[in-house]
């Protein structure tokens, strides 16, 4: 049988590139609807709702109208592919709407079956990973029988491998969905107002800056305390295979005390896990809520000097409010 890979993203690719590579492509598909439903709000709020597209007296407005703005480079110019319905203001709101709603249900979906995928990749992935530590698990040699306790063994195949199963799918995949929605709301805000584009993306890279880099910590002290959790569960099924010399030897005092200063020692590393994750998570709403505090403020300046419309800062905090956590 072929040995595990040292690395655990090797391993993913390795058994897993095909599934990975599909469901990114349905993630790259899903993109365009997700910019429509950044955009749409604008519209219902500045030609719907205030009435920018009857501002020169229109009685109609064209609804659903397909064009193609071409550039400069290309020649410039407009080719229109469908030139719409004439509807009135009213009906123009609930046409807007209904394709807002439509665009919800279709990102919905796109994100079921991107979730369903992932569940079912590292579910198919989990149980290869067990088999195959089973699998070596027979091969122990009589020397390695010896020192590795059953507990632990059956502890490391049941438990510890659990998390790593729901990993499988999201360590390709989350990454590209999430990081390609973040590079399409930075791009729309972008697109709204450079200032306001420049903002978030600052805010956004101290936050992928410095929270990994105080979260470092907290992966150095789960690994101590699965280890510690490990080796506890060892302790206690050797206790309880030698309980009758335990008894006749009339140790148990001893025996409690060192299985109180394990828990004491577990107890420690859960609480320093505590303290500086709930330190980190405060100091990322911290950064997170001061982005539309500055949002409100630059995009209320640049509203008043008539450089940027309601629909266009509504539209900049719906998106910002998308952008996934680092």
């Amino acid at each position: 049988m072929r040995e595990l890979e040292p690395r655990l993203f090797n391993y993913i690719w390795r058994h897993s590139k095909r599934d990975q590579i599909a469901i990114c492509a349905v993630v790259l598909a899903s993109l365009p609807f997700y910019f429509a439903s950044l955009d749409l709000p604008k519209r219902i709020v500045n030609d719907a709702i205030t009435g920018r597209a009857f501002s020169h007296g229109e009685e109609t407005a064209s609804f659903l109208e397909i064009k193609i703005d071409w550039p400069s480079f290309l020649g410039g110019g407009r080719t229109e592919l469908f030139e719409g319905f004439h509807v009135d203001r009213l009906h123009l709101l609930l046409g807007l709407s209904l394709m807002f709603l439509g665009l919800v249900i279709v990102n919905g979906a796109f994100k079921f079956w991107i979730n369903l995928q992932k569940g079912i990749l590292g579910e198919r992935m989990l149980r290869r990973l067990r088999f195959q530590l089973f699998a070596l698990m027979l091969r122990f040699s009589a020397e390695a029988q010896s020192e590795v306790k059953s507990s632990e063994t059956a502890t490391i195949i049941r438990d510890e491998v659990e998390p790593i199963g729901s990993f499988i799918g999201d360590a390709i995949v989350v990454p590209a969905q999430l990081g390609t929605q973040a590079l399409t709301a930075l791009a729309f805000i972008l697109m709204q107002n450079v200032w306001l584009g420049l903002v978030a993306g600052g805010m956004v890279g101290v936050q992928m800056t410095v929270i990994p880099r105080l979260r470092r910590q907290i992966i150095v002290l789960s690994r101590k305390r699965q280890i510690a959790s490990r080796a506890f569960a060892g302790r206690v099924a050797e206790v309880l295979d030698g309980l009758p010399a335990v008894t006749l030897n009339n140790t148990g005092r001893w025996e409690r005390a060192e299985i109180g200063g394990r828990l004491y020692a577990l107890y420690d590393l859960r609480l320093r896990i505590y303290r500086r994750k709930f330190a980190v998570k405060y100091l990322n709403n911290l950064i997170a809520q001061i982005t539309p505090f500055l949002f409100y403020a630059i995009g209320g300046v640049f509203a008043l000097k008539g450089e940027l419309d309601i629909g266009q800062l509504v539209a900049v905090l719906a998106a910002y409010r998308d952008l996934p956590l680092p």
